[in-house]
Parts: structure tokens; sequence; C-alpha cells
């Protein structure tokens, strides 16, 4: 919990008891004590308050930022680094906001678009590898398929097209 003032005061409130050792001094100490211990209670459940606003708004923030850059060649390690964050301790909470790594999150978002191009457009399946992020179209294929369990062509065969 650090240190403060207040902290100080309240001990030097506890050693002023236990030098004068006046009458009821112990309940004065336990008083004391109680206080402090509620300080420190406070001190904790700010603390907490403020690291989960903080988490809170860097996941937000990763969020949006994938999902507005999700068709670029992101770096995961650089982003956290721009952060001032470390690797782990980024992936690791992203995976907690969303359920997802980092990765997986873009994937998703890549196999999504692709499918509402899919959906809606003529692309021809290279394009749409090429506009949702991927430069291999055989990379692309296999995400989408391990993603929705059908290859991309396959998909679009299934789709009225609008």
């Amino acid at each position: 919990v650090g240190s403060s003032l207040e902290y100080e005061q309240i001990f030097k409130q506890i050693i002023q008891e236990l030098q004068r050792c006046q009458e009821h001094y112990e309940e004065m100490l336990a008083l004391l004590l109680r206080h402090l211990l509620i300080v420190f209670q406070r001190e904790l459940t700010c603390e907490h308050i403020l690291k989960n606003e903080y988490l809170d708004r860097e996941m937000h923030s990763a969020v949006t930022y994938f999902n507005e850059n999700y068709n670029q060649d992101i770096s995961i390690e650089n982003y956290a680094q721009t952060r001032g964050m470390s690797v782990s301790w980024f992936i690791r909470n992203f995976k907690k906001y969303t359920g997802m790594t980092p990765m997986q999150f873009i994937v998703s978002l890549r196999v999504n678009n692709a499918q509402i191009l899919l959906e809606q457009t003529n692309y021809s399946i290279y394009e749409i590898a090429k506009i949702v992020g991927y430069d291999d179209q055989l990379y692309f294929s296999r995400l989408f398929r391990k993603q929705k369990g059908v290859s991309p062509s396959q998909y679009r065969k299934r789709q009225p097209l609008a």
C-alpha cells in the first residue's frame, strides 16, 4: 500500500499509546489498528479500481486499433511495446478481456470480414484475401476453412449473391 502521512500519524499514535499506557490503552490500540487496516483497505480498493480502469481502457484501445487495422500487417510485439506493456502481460490480459488471444482476434476479424465480402461482392478469393490482409491465398483459405468449416469458394457457392 506504499507509505503516506496518514499511516505515519496512526503509527505515531500507536507508539504514544504504548508509551503512556493510560487507562483503556488496549482498547485505544485496537481502535488505532482497526483504523490503520481500514485505511489500507481503502487504498487497496482504490488502486484495484484504478488498475481495472487502466486495463479496460488499454484493452478497449487494442480492440479498436485491431478493428481499424485488421487488414494491415500487425505485430502484437510492436503494439504492446508502443503502449508500454510487456508482450506476455498484454496477451494474457487481452485474452481475459476478449476470450481470445490478439492473433485469434485479428484472424477472426479478417475471416468475418472476408465472409461478408464473399456474400456481398464478386471479388475473387485472391482479391478478398488481399483486402482482409493476407498475401497468400492458400493460407487465407486454410484459415477460413478452419474458422468456418468450409473453404471460401464453398462458402460463396452456398450463399445467394446480394
